[in-house]
């Protein structure tokens, strides 16, 4: 940067007056279907006797979705609108804002599977769930899964069986929606066993003496992130080796070498610690600037932050300590971005499920991971159900049935309701809601059909229905006695008739002749 000075001033109590201009492309970003503005804090302000900062953007911008700290004004113009801001809150963290409400990626996920034993196993992977602040369009899955299952902590895992010495190669390509407030459609969260989040894990020692101390003293999630943001420094050397996971504990103890895994786990320990719930998210972040927020690498660009529990709005919410440190004070706690995609998530056990990027074999060394801006894909929303019930069955007893309902579109399905309606039974239980099924998931309901006379002779009509398809299937009711006379019975039963008849007729005629001897 070159200044030059028109004029020499000299002299006490003489100054020098000039301006500073110059332009940079790191302020603001076109990401897909979103603008960013992200502008650091300043590193030194007591230096400055004043400081003033005004924001013109363009109107084709559009409202902003999110802009902190909030401006004291705003101008519309013809082309600009002017955001103008409190010096106090400019001194205290940058500014970022977000122009879109919305943004889609498109991914291209490869996992390598191995069984080196020498019998078969079955083994899972994870593919990008749906969270409250995304949802997931799965294009496909190839091969396809046994089914694919959801854990405690929201995981959508993929079952496969691998033989003996069987390596496989499993692709998954969709999009990803990502929004900024939490989604209508995502079922609220009900901690069923919240001391489950309140627990010791390896990397989350709460029982350590200092993060006990630091915890009773910081007590809030907000003070948690501003501790971890404030007193930490991102080492950069360590984005080229294996990056060791160390754990809260020895992040404590080693504050200026942290990436990461040590902001995540340092915000999960203290926050169990404090009695918040908290887990740990593994996935994918865009950035344009790695210089401004460096991404831990690991054969593929993997990313991870923590996610806290709100009593409240009954939703796990994300923060981002690593990059509220590294943008220099942009906050990642009270307003989250569009360019976090969640992977997997790990809150009942530390180190698992493993994020897409990290199924790797011994013999591979491939890029798995590839994520672009994208548009989003025509949602399928479909279902098939199959009803299990003998075609004839005896009146009298009680008839076992299931109903097998499986995901057969490309998202997530929410509360379907499945109704089953007879003509001649009265149904116990008629109506069962299944609160999620993911794509390629299934779901089985066990139901019975209760007795009836045992006289009774009839055909009924069963139906299973929900709001996406519906199915109609026949029974056949026989009385019990049907039992002994059926076709097949009275054949069997006349040729027993017939062959008494034939030996009555021999013992009497055995009987005459003995008798005229």
């Amino acid at each position: 940067i070159i200044i030059p000075f028109p004029d020499k001033v000299l002299g006490k109590d003489k100054a020098q007056t000039f301006n500073l201009e110059f332009d940079s492309t790191d302020f603001a970003n076109r990401l897909g279907n979103v603008w960013e503005i992200s502008i650091p804090k300043l590193t030194h302000p007591e230096n400055l006797n004043a400081y003033n900062l005004s924001l013109s953007i363009p109107n084709a911008f559009g409202r902003p979705a999110i802009i902190s700290p909030l401006p004291v004004s705003q101008t519309p113009g013809p082309t600009y609108t002017v955001y103008r801001f409190k010096t106090a809150d400019l001194l205290e963290k940058g500014i970022s804002a977000t122009f879109g409400q919305s943004q889609f990626f498109n991914f291209n996920l490869t996992y390598h599977l191995e069984n080196p034993n020498i019998f078969p196993v079955r083994t899972n992977l994870a593919l990008p769930p749906d969270t409250a602040f995304q949802k997931i369009t799965l294009q496909t899955l190839l091969p396809e899964p046994e089914s694919v299952s959801i854990d405690t902590d929201g995981n959508w895992l993929a079952a496969y069986l691998l033989f003996s010495k069987q390596t496989l190669t499993v692709t998954a390509t969709g999009s990803a929606q990502i929004d900024l407030n939490p989604r209508q459609d995502f079922p609220k969260t009900e901690l069923a066993n919240p001391s489950s989040y309140l627990s010791k894990k390896p990397f989350w020692e709460i029982d350590n003496p200092r993060i006990i101390e630091l915890a009773q003293k910081l007590k809030t999630p907000q003070n948690i992130y501003s501790y971890i943001v404030n007193n930490f420094l991102y080492d950069y050397g360590r984005l080229s080796d294996e990056n060791t996971r160390f754990g809260a504990a020895n992040a404590l103890d080693n504050p200026n070498s942290v990436i990461c895994m040590e902001f995540t786990d340092l915000f999960v320990a203290l926050s169990r610690a404090a009695n918040i719930p908290a887990r740990a998210v593994n996935g994918f972040a865009y950035t344009t600037n790695p210089a401004l927020r460096p991404l831990s690498l690991k054969k593929d660009v993997l990313h991870a932050w923590p996610e806290y529990f709100d009593n409240q709005r009954l939703i796990w919410v994300p923060v981002d300590p690593t990059w509220g440190n590294t943008t220099g004070g942009i906050d990642f706690f009270n307003h989250f971005d569009l360019n976090h995609i969640v992977f997997s998530i790990q809150g009942q056990d530390s180190s698992g499920p493993a994020p897409a990027g990290a199924y790797k074999t011994n013999e591979t060394d491939s890029k798995d991971v590839q994520i672009e801006f994208g548009s989003p894909i025509n949602s399928l929303s479909q279902l098939d159900i199959r009803l299990k019930l003998p075609v004839t069955a005896l009146a009298g007893v009680n008839i076992p049935g299931q109903i097998i309902v499986k995901n057969t579109g490309n998202v997530a399905l929410y509360h379907q309701l499945i109704n089953l309606t007879s003509n001649h039974f009265k149904l116990a239980a008629s109506s069962w809601e299944i609160p999620i099924l993911p794509p390629f998931g299934s779901d089985t309901i066990d139901f019975q059909l209760p007795a009836t006379s045992w006289l009774d002779r009839f055909t009924d009509n069963l139906t299973v229905s929900s709001k996406l398809v519906s199915l109609n299937q026949s029974m056949a009711l026989k009385p019990v006695y049907s039992l002994f006379f059926s076709k097949e019975n009275l054949k069997y039963l006349g040729l027993i008739l017939l062959s008494l008849g034939l030996l009555v007729i021999v013992i009497k005629l055995f009987y005459e002749k003995f008798h005229q001897d």
